[in-house]
């Protein structure tokens, strides 16, 4: 399958109801362009039928499709295959519960640019409120490839080169497998980091191309998962900043791009360990450890302070308080206006 424009990687586990749509969405009409498309299934040692149903896209458009049936090792294993296998310019990755949209309006494009970050829109999947939310990028000059020193990052989230947002060229990430993390969740988290290391333009488009799920009973970001698996949050930090700490050999605006990023994910978990509950917050500690130089950043936030200053208990019950309160004056805020 040599000279392929775009690979797409799809990790396969337990996603009978999704994967024909998955798949599916990418199928393209025009053959030229499909026959520049490589899609690498990864049967992550699927227990369930999801593995025969994705083979019958490798029978059906051998040109395309491919298959690699493995033992389980989790998410991040099954993207390191495919990251390995990758043979087009241009890489993605596709969660087997997403889909894709205008994928040929994107092969037009990357057939037209030499870009190393391709940017597109995202539309998450709200199944708990049956709605859509567009995430649309932060304001940018559409169609212009641009040098990475005018590339900023979205302020109001940690993960601007995430796999819903980004398309990499492969030669830019490929370097680096095994990449992800494995045998524990939030594996791609890499993804904040990895590409802006050799990343030196950028471009991009004004369409959706992914379409994200979020609140499907079991996916890694619901909360039950989350309080189930909160320690795995320390685990896959203490990845990320292992990475870090062995990529600081570059160029000055990537590190002063990457120390953000890195800030950002390190406030981030530390967000997601205080809301669960007394264990979980003891991985505290561990995380402060992990990302010291880059928690310090928030030394003078009332949680840090108060964190380094009181009882791990005493910290919790206050934090727990604090959130009820908070949500208790959101009531009657919210009571006080409806009877307006």
């Amino acid at each position: 399958m040599g000279n392929k424009l775009l690979t797409i990687v799809v990790p396969v586990y337990k996603v009978e109801p999704y994967i024909n749509k998955c798949l599916d969405s990418c199928i393209l009409t025009d053959e030229k362009l499909m026959s520049q498309l490589e899609v690498i299934i990864v049967n992550d040692g699927t227990p369930d039928n999801s593995a025969e149903m994705s083979r019958e896209y490798v029978k059906r458009y051998p040109q395309t499709f491919r298959q690699i049936d493995k033992e389980n090792g989790g998410h991040g294993s099954a993207w390191n295959v495919g990251l390995k296998e990758a043979t087009g310019k241009y890489l993605r990755f596709l969660d087997s519960d997403d889909w894709l949209t205008n994928l040929d309006k994107l092969m037009e494009k990357l057939a037209e640019t030499d870009a190393d970050l391709v940017f597109t829109h995202l539309h998450r999947i709200l199944v708990y409120k049956k709605s859509i939310e567009p995430w649309i990028l932060s304001p940018c000059n559409f169609n212009i490839t641009q040098p990475i020193t005018e590339f900023k990052l979205h302020q109001s989230y940690n993960c601007s080169t995430a796999f819903w947002l980004c398309t990499y060229k492969t030669s830019i990430i490929q370097p680096f497998h095994p990449l992800f993390a494995e045998r524990i969740s939030y594996d791609d988290t890499m993804l904040y980091i990895a590409p802006l290391i050799n990343a030196k333009t950028f471009i991009c488009y004004d369409m959706v191309l992914y379409n994200y799920l979020i609140g499907r009973e079991g996916q890694s970001i619901s909360p039950d998962f989350v309080a189930k698996k909160v320690t795995n949050h320390i685990s896959a930090a203490t990845h990320f900043m292992k990475f870090y700490q062995s990529h600081k050999a570059i160029d000055e605006f990537a590190k002063e791009l990457i120390d953000l990023q890195t800030a950002k994910y390190c406030v981030w978990v530390w967000g997601e360990l205080t809301a669960q509950t007394y264990n979980a917050m003891k991985g505290l500690h561990t995380l402060y450890e992990v990302c010291p130089h880059h928690l310090a950043i928030f030394e003078n936030t009332k949680q840090v302070r108060l964190y380094k200053k009181l009882p791990l208990p005493i910290y919790w019950a206050y934090y727990k308080f604090a959130k009820m309160v908070n949500k208790s004056a959101f009531y009657r805020k919210f009571i006080k206006h409806r009877q307006c």
